[in-house]
């Protein structure tokens, strides 16, 4: 009976280290493009990384990135913003632009491919495909609808940690682009929370 005991014991000690040490993995948390969440601008720097300050976005501090070692094949810029204590919370990530194409098919076309990819990695997500009504639910209006507010196209990833979304923007009714956000929910908790005391100290 004791060595039926010890043996238990000895199990769950195991079992406690593997659940511990797989705490211990995921506190440390990677972001896409080869980040961590909560680094500061300086850790971030540290890596190569450019930063160049960007005054007038609603996430804190937030920075264009360049000189990035891991990066998507047609990624054209990433945003990086670090609220007010300095822990990168939200990452935007822009494409090329696909141009002359009202259509959009070339933009639809890669945007399936990054939802597929994503859905594998983080679960099913929510879609919004949403055309708008006259001529935006014509295909050769696709782009303008998606310009004007019209038409809507996006698709929602969630996960205990995480939101991301995928979406279709455009610049003019020939030209798309897709936009990818990640924003980690607890460092985002923790800009708002700051947002709202810095708001409260204003007023």
């Amino acid at each position: 009976m004791k060595y039926a005991l010890s043996l238990f014991s000895a199990a769950t000690l195991v079992a406690s280290c593997v659940t511990s040490l797989a705490q211990a993995q995921v506190s440390v948390t990677d972001a896409p493009i080869g980040l961590v969440w909560g680094s500061s601008s300086a850790e971030v720097q540290a890596k190569g990384i450019e930063l160049k300050e960007v005054e007038g976005t609603d996430f804190g501090k937030s920075y264009l990135a360049s000189k990035m070692e891991k990066a998507l094949a047609d990624q054209s810029a990433a945003l990086l913003s670090f609220g007010f204590n300095d822990k990168l919370w939200r990452i935007l990530i822009t494409s090329r632009p696909f141009g002359e194409d009202p259509t959009g098919s070339a933009a639809v076309a890669r945007y399936t491919e990054l939802a597929s990819l994503l859905s594998d990695k983080y679960g099913k997500g929510t879609q919004v495909h949403r055309l708008g009504e006259s001529i935006y639910a014509q295909s050769g209006y696709f782009v303008a609808g998606i310009r004007g507010g019209q038409s809507r196209w996006f698709t929602n990833f969630e996960t205990s940690n995480l939101f991301i979304q995928l979406g279709l923007t455009a610049s003019d009714s020939s030209t798309a682009t897709w936009r990818l956000i990640y924003e980690y929910k607890t460092f985002r908790r923790d800009f708002e929370a700051s947002k709202r005391s810095r708001e409260k100290g204003t007023l």
